[in-house]
């Protein structure tokens, strides 16, 4: 593969990302969790340490950083046009969702808490964070749709043996890492899971 240090690239963009997750989700107070929303008592117990900047500073991040993966995720669709055009266009297009709608799903989830805070932490304010973050929830469904298709795109071939890569190197894939540290409910494992995959494809691809 031509160009592997853009797999570098992208793996700084994930673990930039990870950083940016840990802005919105943890602070001083303890973790956030999706389900906080329903509860303002244990939203404002959380959020009571959070800087207002917080949220702001994870949308400037965070968009530098999903730049960053963009450059993986299509390096690695271009690579695999010479074995398979359509597997190759299917990565590019999954490529393509994740930049758009994740971009997107950063920037919502960013305002959602910034709203909140802006809000004094009332209830008010929860209600508010809550409707605007559902009524916005298509960017986080269409973000998910896409690294599902990129995921899946991208193991069938490897493990297929469509490619020089061994077929055990479908383990560095960002669906399986996810399924194995989901457990642990990790703040940003998504993101870990992207770093990992591709600093695991950086030492592959240094060696077939």
């Amino acid at each position: 593969m031509e160009h592997t240090w853009l797999l570098i690239v992208a793996m700084v963009g994930h673990i930039l990302n990870w950083y940016c997750d840990r802005l919105l989700f943890c602070t001083s107070s303890g973790t956030f969790k999706i389900s906080d929303l329903k509860d303002n008592e244990k939203m404002a117990a959380v959020f009571k340490t959070m800087p207002e900047n917080a949220p702001i500073r994870s949308i400037g991040l965070g968009t530098l950083s999903m730049c960053l993966q963009l450059f993986g995720y299509l390096s690695l669709g271009i690579w695999m046009e010479q074995y398979s055009s359509l597997w190759a266009n299917l990565m590019i297009v999954g490529a393509a969702i994740i930049y758009t709608f994740g971009l997107a799903y950063h920037v919502v989830g960013g305002s959602a808490e910034w709203i909140y805070i802006k809000s004094g932490h009332t209830e008010q304010g929860r209600k508010l964070t809550e409707e605007f973050f559902g009524k916005n929830s298509v960017t986080m469904i269409g973000c998910f749709t896409g690294i599902l298709l990129f995921s899946v795109t991208f193991f069938i071939p490897v493990v297929a043996g469509m490619t020089p890569l061994p077929a055990w190197a479908c383990v560095f894939n960002l669906l399986p890492i996810y399924l194995v540290l989901a457990p642990f409910h990790i703040p940003g494992g998504g993101n870990i899971a992207g770093a990992v995959m591709y600093l695991g494809l950086f030492v592959l691809f240094g060696r077939w």
